[in-house]
This record gives structure tokens, sequence and C-alpha cells, in this order.
């Protein structure tokens, strides 16, 4: 539950930052991200997530910061993206590749809508969709619920990439 806060005339807020002034921030930034994405190093092409990168973002909820475990803010991400059913033993997709819609995605998860219920508790995800090699995110699904648009939205952790070859 996020909280408003109403301002008036009179207060004071503080300035924009000036990128060239917090260098430093910024470059310690991009550095947490590559080290952060070193397993999946695909996500260091997602525009939406450089954008995250290069921004400061603030938010306020109720809840104290000891209850939320996440490391990083997420940011929509609704685009097209693959998704097939993986095997970790096998280390090979079960299941054709289904077109589902990405929702929110983060340097650490994702979530995205689909149209019917998965089986499975690990998923590839590609945003590769007209390549025919496709970089692949594995995915740890941690939840899943049925909208009251009549979809099914899950979502999960980044685990690691991999590639194939759609041939």
């Amino acid at each position: 539950m996020r909280q408003s806060v109403r301002a008036y005339p009179g207060d004071v807020f503080p300035t924009a930052i000036d990128k060239d002034e917090h260098s430093d921030f910024y470059q310690q930034k991009r550095d947490a991200f590559l080290r952060e994405t070193t397993n999946t190093p695909c996500l260091r092409r997602i525009p939406e997530l450089n954008k995250l990168i290069d921004s400061v973002v603030a938010s306020w909820y109720l809840e104290p910061s000891s209850i939320s475990s996440r490391e990083w803010h997420r940011i929509p991400c609704q685009r097209p993206l693959g998704l097939a059913v993986f095997n970790p033993q096998t280390r090979e997709l079960e299941s054709d590749l289904q077109i589902v819609t990405g929702r929110n995605i983060s340097v650490r998860g994702i979530s995205f809508t689909h149209a019917t219920h998965i089986y499975s508790r690990e998923v590839a995800v590609t945003f590769d969709l007209d390549k025919p090699e496709k970089d692949f995110l594995i995915v740890r699904l941690a939840w899943s619920r049925f909208s009251e648009e009549k979809t099914f939205q899950s979502g999960g952790q980044f685990l690691y990439q991999i590639s194939i070859n759609a041939d």
C-alpha cells in the first residue's frame, strides 16, 4: 500500500540529481548491475533495465523496510516474451515456445501474464523472439494467480541463462 503525501506552498523539495555532479553514484550503481547480471548477461541488453539502472528511484511504503526483501526496484516491461517449460535435469525445453506478455522486470526476476496454467516450477523465458539462436533466462516461479481479467499472472526469480538454437 502506498502512502500519499500532500505538498503545501512553501514546502522545500530537493533539487534534481545532476548526473555529472554525482557520476560516482551512477558508476557504483552500474557496477552493481554488472555484478548482479554475471549469470544473466542478456539482461544488459534490455532497455527497460538500463533505464532503471541509469535513474534514481524512490518509493514510500507503509511497511517497514525490514519486511521488504526486494533489493532492486521493478519496472514495467509490457512486451511479448517467449516461454517454454524447462527441465533442469536434461537442461532442455520440454514444450513449444508460447507467447506471453511481460508485466514487470527487475535485475532479479520477472512477472508476466499468460492464457493457460503453467504446470512447472521452472520455465525458460526469452526476449529474442526474432533470432534463430535465443538466450533464455531460466526462472524459478515463486507465485501464480488467476486475475480479474481472466488470465494467469506468474512471477519468479532468474536463476541463470542458457542459449538454444531454434532449429
